[in-house]
């Protein structure tokens, strides 16, 4: 990766870790089971930093959510040895999660028409909806981050 590309990926990390804490970041496999492990993980931890009601409730469903498509569309998820990494923050009034894998060169997070009868394809409905913003980066050589924040 040239100088510019790590520039670049590393100064869009920054405004969006600006006046956030690192509380935990914790490394999954990348297979199915790790949404569940993400989840409890990622609940046991907010609790610990006095996140609760509604707000926890929101933030566990949408961490389930975005392990979960990154297990199903990344190259994290189709490799054996793949890994998914989980960062929380704190700070600005806010939970700021990121889901960090290796990408795809197939697959870039987007939100997709469903319908009632479609059996998946909602995650980033979910997200859109119910996060107080998100979004993804993708660098070939840093991999994708998937991230999203909701109010506390």
């Amino acid at each position: 990766m040239s100088r510019e590309g790590v520039y670049r990926a590393v100064e869009a990390m920054f405004r969006r870790w600006d006046g956030l804490c690192i509380v935990g970041s914790r490394d999954f496999a990348g297979e199915r089971q790790s949404a569940g492990r993400a989840r409890a993980w990622v609940k046991g931890l907010l609790s610990t930093h006095r996140v609760w009601g509604d707000v926890l409730d929101t933030v566990t469903l949408l961490v389930s959510e975005v392990v979960t498509n990154s297990v199903l569309h990344s190259d994290s998820g189709s490799d054996p040895d793949g890994v998914i990494i989980v960062v929380v923050g704190l700070g600005n009034g806010a939970v700021h999660i990121e889901v960090i894998d290796r990408g795809s060169a197939v697959n870039v997070p987007t939100m997709r028409p469903t319908d009632a009868e479609s059996l998946s394809g909602r995650g980033l409905d979910w997200v859109d909806g119910l996060s107080d913003g998100w979004g993804s980066d993708h660098d070939k050589e840093m991999g994708r981050a998937v991230w999203f924040r909701v109010k506390t």
